[in-house]
């Protein structure tokens, strides 16, 4: 009988992957746990102490009723865009108020959620993977590792530590949660709760961020490697899983189903611009962009808030790293087959990428946050590569020695990156410092250094802000790149200082800069360049109208529409510099194509109709007066206007003096505090009427009101009063209603 025959029943157990040591630590699991809590809080720390930048601002500072948490909960049953995340918000407002401190630590939390959600899922598929093939690797020390090193990576502090990216933060520990519930109940004797579990955190995935819609097909292939023998088994025992996980997918799909129609976006600036780049194109740049943050994976040392990555423009800008991802891409189809396990993590990285950095083009190519969760498998391809490099490296020695040597670099390993993440998470302690980071890694990036001056102009830094701006033109000059943006940028510092003559000659050097456009440029990049160029001649008419010279500020709105003839703000300037040349026909003109480009914006239509009333064009300005005083009926100003014509144009179809009586009563009502100039209107419209007593003597009563300190008021209200009793009504009373 053999030695293992002999042993008892309590010996005669299945063996555990390792040895003694390995049994000791498997034991020791919630050690592991609290190890990587303490790593994790201890390398974010310092993020706790960081403050709202960029998007946080319009996201969640200046957002009204974040804290209503009965609309969020109506946005989640709705299925609208990322409305789980703002339903995180909600109650982070509603708890706590809009602090920065709370938000911060409500995202470390999400962070660590994820990282033992990521320990566990790792460790549990080795094991269960370990039943039914050799047991190369150790489940607890490989998840260890692996979510040891996705916890402090520095690569991660973008979704992190940036508050509005808690969008990425939450979507990924959704889509672990969906994986570790999947693996669960597999190893369950009950296993429908955790399956409801699973399909649960999809849904809310699917809430959090739009990449949770590559969930359904990672979890499948995740199943068919690690939890099912066969594509039967699988479909037998959760076909009504994967069913349920596709209604949201499919959902999201629809609803953002526009991104793939031609025209879809993506951009090399800032301030909404869309200019169109091709899916191909696109791809192509991606390439470059994938190998960058794979750098970045490995050697985290220059991180970038904001990379304003530009588009590919020639072969040889993509063709290399177009080859190597495809390498990477074809290797891990061929490890899937071969070695299903690793197979599977490298294959879950490209999916997941797959939204952001394949053919479907959005407007910034690059952000660090995007690489959140694909890190997460690189983090375990590593923790399996040192577990295997170590194995056979000292493959004479102990159990013990062995995986004292793994646990020993993983931890040297934590140690720098945390290191790393920590001073990383100083960077958003201010916009400043995260905009000068930004500027110092890239120093072309024109959004970065538009950013970065202005947030130096609001500290009341102004030299410090012209010397940013000066060495990126330096550098842009002596490397090749357009410095035209910048000099703009300049300028604009000149004219929030008051120096307009500065920024006059200042913008006379960008034009110039930019009348020699590059050779050999694409049209996407010949969109691009137009719109910098017609924000920069927008900027220089405004400068010119501050200027009192609002002929020659015409002419650069002008310029600046030919260059991008659908942005409705160009027309709405060009519309106020030719309003003040005298110039009101092409006023008109300017104000109707804006009001034709934003047919929803209540401002561009009140400035046009109330240039229709100057321009003496009663009827269409009467027709618009109607239609804007139903939609807003407490501008006060345009309900005087519509009174006002109602009660003495001098187009008889539109006057209406009885309408115009009944509007001045109803306004006496809604504001009596403005009655003076109600009145006014009512005088104008009772002499019209045919009731001179009673305008002449409601004149009388205000001119007695009016202080004598208004000597120009009581002059006009005598002279309206005159010309009542001559019954020649005209329009006196401009200067007194106040628009």
């Amino acid at each position: 009988m053999s030695q293992r025959s002999k042993e008892s029943p309590k010996q005669t157990r299945d063996p555990a992957p390792t040895e003694t040591w390995a049994s000791q630590l498997a034991e020791q699991t919630k050690w592991l746990r609290v190890v990587l809590v303490v790593a994790v809080v201890a390398a974010y720390l310092t993020s706790l102490g960081g403050t709202f930048v960029f998007d946080d601002f319009p996201r969640i500072v200046e957002r009204e009723n974040l804290d209503n948490l009965a609309s969020a909960l109506r946005g989640m049953a709705r299925l609208r865009s990322r409305s789980t995340t703002h339903f995180s918000f909600a109650i982070n407002a509603a708890l706590f108020g809009k602090s920065a401190f709370y938000f911060h630590l409500v995202n470390l939390l999400i962070h660590v959620v994820s990282v033992l959600t990521l320990f566990e899922l790792v460790r549990g598929s080795i094991a269960w993977w370990n039943r039914n093939h050799p047991p190369h690797l150790n489940a607890n020390l490989t998840g260890f590792v692996a979510a040891l090193l996705w916890g402090v990576h520095p690569l991660g502090t973008m979704a992190v530590t940036y508050i509005v990216q808690r969008h990425e933060s939450l979507m990924a520990m959704f889509y672990l949660l969906t994986l570790y519930c999947l693996l669960r109940g597999r190893l369950a004797q009950t296993a429908w709760p955790w399956y409801i579990g699973s399909i649960l955190c999809c849904w809310l995935g699917m809430g959090a961020k739009e990449i949770m819609v590559t969930a359904p097909l990672v979890a499948l292939v995740y199943d068919r490697c690690f939890l099912s023998t066969s594509w039967r088994e699988l479909l037998a025992k959760r076909v009504w899983v994967f069913a349920m996980f596709l209604v949201p997918a499919t959902i999201l799909f629809i609803k953002n189903l526009s991104i793939f129609k031609a025209g879809t976006s993506a951009n090399s600036y800032v301030l909404g611009a869309h200019e169109t780049a091709s899916a191909w194109l696109y791809l192509w740049t991606q390439a470059g962009v994938i190998v960058h943050y794979l750098y970045l994976s490995f050697w985290p040392v220059q991180l970038t808030f904001d990379y304003d990555w530009p588009v590919a423009n020639q072969e040889r800008e993509y063709l290399l790293p177009a080859i190597f991802v495809l390498g990477l891409l074809v290797l891990s189809f061929w490890l899937l087959y071969k070695r299903p396990a690793i197979g599977f993590v490298a294959i879950a990285f490209f999916f997941i990428l797959a939204p952001t950095s394949s053919i479907v083009p959005i407007i910034d190519v690059a952000f660090e946050h995007r690489m959140y969760l694909p890190l997460a498998c690189l983090c375990v391809l590593a923790a399996m590569g040192l577990n295997a490099a170590v194995e056979k490296w000292r493959a004479n020695q102990s159990d013990e020695s062995k995986y004292q040597t793994i646990l020993l670099v993983g931890l040297t390993l934590a140690v720098l990156l945390g290191i790393r993440t920590a001073y990383r998470n100083l960077d958003y302690h201010s916009q400043i410092a995260l905009w000068t980071t930004t500027v110092e890694a890239r120093p072309m990036n024109l959004r970065a250094n538009h950013n970065l001056a202005q947030e130096l102009r609001q500290a009341d830094r102004l030299p410090e802000a012209e010397q940013t701006l000066l060495r990126s033109i330096a550098y842009c000059e002596q490397h090749g790149y357009e410095s035209f943006p910048l000099h703009g940028d300049l300028a604009e510092l000149h004219v929030n200082a008051g120096q307009f003559d500065q920024a006059y000659e200042r913008f006379q050097v960008a034009l110039n800069a930019a009348s020699s456009p590059p050779e050999n440029i694409s049209e996407y990049h010949t969109l691009l360049r137009n719109r910098k160029l017609a924000e920069t001649r927008t900027s220089y008419g405004a400068l010119l109208d501050l200027m009192q010279r609002p002929a020659e500020a015409a002419r650069q709105f002008d310029l600046a529409i030919e260059l991008r003839p659908d942005v409705a703000q160009s027309y709405v300037m060009a519309g106020h510099a030719y309003r003040k040349s005298g110039n009101l026909e092409m006023a008109l003109a300017r104000w109707k194509k804006a009001v034709e480009l934003e047919p929803g914006s209540s401002d561009v239509a009140r400035d046009y109709t109330m240039l229709l009333v100057d321009a003496g064009h009663y009827r269409e300005a009467a027709e618009r007066l109607q239609q804007y005083v139903q939609q807003n009926p407490d501008d006060l100003p345009m309900q005087f206007q519509l009174a006002r014509i109602q009660a003495a144009a001098p187009d008889d179809q539109v006057r209406n003096p009885e309408v115009a009586l009944k509007r001045c009563d109803r306004l006496l009502k809604a504001f009596p505090q403005h009655a003076p100039e109600i009145q006014q209107v009512e005088a104008m419209a009772r002499g019209n009427a045919g009731q001179t007593d009673q305008a002449v003597a409601l004149l009388e009563t205000l001119r007695q009101k009016t202080p004598d300190t208004e000597a120009e008021v009581r002059r006009n209200l005598d002279m309206m009063s005159a010309r009542f009793r001559q019954k020649q009504l005209v329009l006196l009373a401009d200067k007194n209603v106040k628009r």
